[in-house]
């Protein structure tokens, strides 16, 4: 009897588990389905946003000169959903100024408001505000997202090369700008050729100009080259008439080279020679003791 219910016992077990698989296995697999479902009706991720710079002009070669300009270009393109306004950062070197504006119109903006998809031209306008030593000058701008905790931003460099240039001068040699000329006679006005600037300076022509006529002034053609920093001194011969009248003359003396011109205008003062000044004084002497004479003679009628 007992190994009967034992038997009984044990067919019912089986029996109840087998049901309870049957019963679980549609459940599981209804779950699943659902749980597929929910997986096919989420939506994909967005793509991240990107900002994109394409640089045309991004190296400039200028002279480094006070106000020089140096002016780059550039695209930005914004890959994203919606219209974003993003903040404009200048990065540039000390003795410059930098301005970025939109292709049109032509104005400095703290801000740029980007559509999707669309490309936008930006010009940057780099000017010395000093004088510039040679070299490479590195700018950069940066556009930065203004909407708050959004991090996107992108940015571009561009390259300011200042290059060497001479700088001519001329000045006296007394830094006086007047001489004493004598008439009829070789007179000779030291001049100072300079370079101020941080290239060499070649074929350097003089010439003379504005004197009166008559007056033969007579200075070296040219001067193969001037170093940086170093001064030339150069004659020249002004020789006004002999029957010059006394007074102030003005004589005007040019250079040129490629790499700029100068002018010097000086004043020249004739002086009566000696010997007029003995023949002024004897006729003054002259006049007076004729005029005593008069005066003698009609006292005593």
């Amino acid at each position: 009897m007992r190994g009967s219910r034992s038997r009984i016992i044990l067919i019912i077990s089986l029996a109840f588990i087998i049901m309870t698989l049957l019963l679980a296995i549609p459940s599981m697999a209804f779950a699943q389905e659902e749980e597929e479902a929910e997986e096919e009706v989420q939506e994909p991720e967005p793509e991240p946003e990107t900002l994109e710079f394409d640089v045309s002009f991004g190296e400039v070669t200028n002279f480094g000169a006070e106000g020089t300009v140096f002016e780059f270009q550039a695209s930005v393109t914004f890959d994203g959903e919606e219209e974003k306004l993003f903040e404009i950062i200048e990065e540039f070197p000390p003795g410059w100024d930098m301005e970025v504006n939109p292709f049109t119109p032509a104005i400095d903006i703290p801000a740029l408001k980007l559509k999707p998809n669309s490309e936008e031209t930006l010009k940057i306008k780099c000017e010395t505000i000093i004088d510039q030593e040679p070299g490479d000058y590195v700018f950069k701008i940066i556009l930065k997202s203004a909407v708050e905790g959004d991090e996107l931003e992108g940015s571009a460099e561009f390259t300011g090369i200042v290059k060497p240039d001479g700088d001519l001068e001329l000045a006296a040699s007394t830094e006086r700008l007047n001489a004493e000329v004598r008439a009829g006679k070789e007179n000779i006005y030291k001049i100072i050729v300079k370079n101020a600037g941080t290239a060499p300076i070649e074929d350097i022509k003089l010439t003379s100009s504005g004197e009166p006529e008559g007056w033969l002034v007579e200075i070296q053609d040219t001067i193969d080259i001037v170093g940086v920093g170093e001064e030339v001194e150069v004659d020249a011969v002004i020789i006004p008439p002999e029957r010059t009248i006394s007074g102030n003359y003005t004589i005007r003396f040019n250079a040129s080279s490629e790499d700029g011109n100068d002018d010097l205008e000086i004043r020249t003062i004739v002086e009566t020679p000696l010997i007029w000044k003995i023949v002024g004084i004897a006729i003054i002497a002259l006049v007076i003791a004729g005029i005593a004479i008069i005066f003698e003679r009609l006292g005593r009628r």
